[in-house]
């Protein structure tokens, strides 16, 4: 019988998982510890070779190491930082009262997580450090919880992924790692991208992607959307005019953080 798309990735997931735990796998033992066929673990493996995740082997698979794509969040909180904090202005007046918000981690949403605090709003974040901002504020904040990731301090893997799919939101800001009209929404680590796609599955409203100039026109690993999949993209005149009249012509808002918004 077919398994479903869901079903599939959450299977994915969870081998990356074990992955970070031992590297390489052996198809017999992946076999055995998932209760699933040998036929079925060279698929999946099949397919994470093609995503770039992982390289064959005779009889097993290895986790492909990049130790250069993703920035430690304390480097990363040092870059863009005065647009960031525009953009997160910005993106604070889709945002009212009232509102359920999907936000992933990382150091643009981090800000606008700040921007919104006072509103009296419900915020679904991966973004472990959200509690410090969010304690004693209007806002009520629920955490995905799951596997926590170190190095972007966040949240990511099953248990997160379960929670998001019982809510739906009426906005999501998602931040990114590459943003273009070819290739759309990627991001560098691959769990982040399964947070990132079951927030825009539950959207229920608005989804804008925040990013600071530098996003646009780059590509990383993994899709976490294609171009049209958003309505509106937050982002600051550093970046590369060509790539943002491309991004318009696919019928996508951009508003520029640092020039005069839109009247709302």
């Amino acid at each position: 019988m077919k398994q479903s798309k869901e079903t599939v990735n959450r299977r994915h997931q969870r081998i990356i998982e074990i992955f970070n735990e031992k590297n390489p796998l052996y198809v017999t033992e992946l076999s055995t510890k998932l209760d699933i066929s040998e036929l079925t673990v060279r698929r999946d493996f099949e397919a994470l070779a093609k995503m770039g995740i992982v390289e064959r082997f005779h009889g097993g698979a290895r986790l492909i190491v990049r130790h250069d794509d993703t920035p430690e969040y304390s480097s990363k909180n040092t870059i863009a930082q005065e647009q960031k904090r525009q953009i997160a202005q910005i993106a604070a007046r889709y945002i009212k009262d009232g509102d359920t918000v999907f936000l992933n981690a990382g150091t643009t949403t981090f800000e606008i997580i700040k921007a919104i605090k006072d509103k009296h709003i419900t915020v679904v974040t991966n973004n472990s450090l959200a509690s410090i901002v969010l304690r004693n504020t209007n806002a009520s904040l629920i955490a995905t919880g799951g596997e926590f990731n170190a190095k972007n301090l966040s949240y990511s893997g099953v248990l997160a992924t379960y929670l998001i799919n019982k809510i739906f939101s009426s906005v999501t800001v998602l931040g990114v790692n590459g943003l273009s009209a070819a290739e759309g929404v990627t991001t560098a680590y691959y769990p982040e991208t399964m947070i990132n796609q079951e927030f825009l599955k539950q959207s229920k409203g608005l989804k804008i992607i925040a990013c600071d100039g530098s996003k646009l026109g780059k590509t990383f690993s993994f899709n976490t959307a294609h171009i049209t999949g958003i309505d509106l993209v937050i982002t600051d005149s550093s970046a590369l005019p060509a790539e943002i009249e491309k991004i318009r012509q696919q019928g996508i808002q951009v508003v520029m953080a640092d020039e005069d918004a839109p009247a709302m």
